[in-house]
């Protein structure tokens, strides 16, 4: 949990940055989230397959695990041997941690974009 902590930090930072923009302005929540998301699943995907994976993304490494199994049942082999391999790449471990974190964070900072720019009217 520390690290998530620390994600929400790195992406309250790059907004911070990206509030001295212009260009930025309507978007820089969700861009600071996106930017933590994407830096959250490649220490993700550097760091597996240690068992400590889940310690630097806790949400990201659970619910890639879930779309890894959901998808090997929905649209791979199940009953094959290698049924790893009988689903995109995109969906395999361990690149699905890193999209699942950029998508997980891209919905947390677009609901906080969307309020944020509630707010700002």
């Amino acid at each position: 949990m520390t690290l998530t902590l620390a994600y929400v930090l790195f992406a309250w930072g790059v907004t911070r940055v990206l509030r001295r923009f212009s260009r930025f302005s309507r978007t820089r929540f969700l861009v600071g989230c996106l930017c933590a998301g994407l830096v959250a699943g490649c220490l993700a995907v550097l760091i597996w397959p240690a068992d400590s994976v889940i310690l630097v993304n806790l949400p990201g490494v659970l619910l890639g695990d879930l779309v890894y199994h959901t998808s090997i049942h929905l649209v791979g082999d199940p009953s094959s041997s290698q049924a790893h391999y009988t689903i995109p790449w995109l969906l395999r471990v361990p690149q699905v941690y890193l999209l699942v974190s950029v998508v997980l964070w891209g919905l947390v900072g677009g609901i906080v974009q969307m309020f944020a720019s509630r707010r700002d009217r």
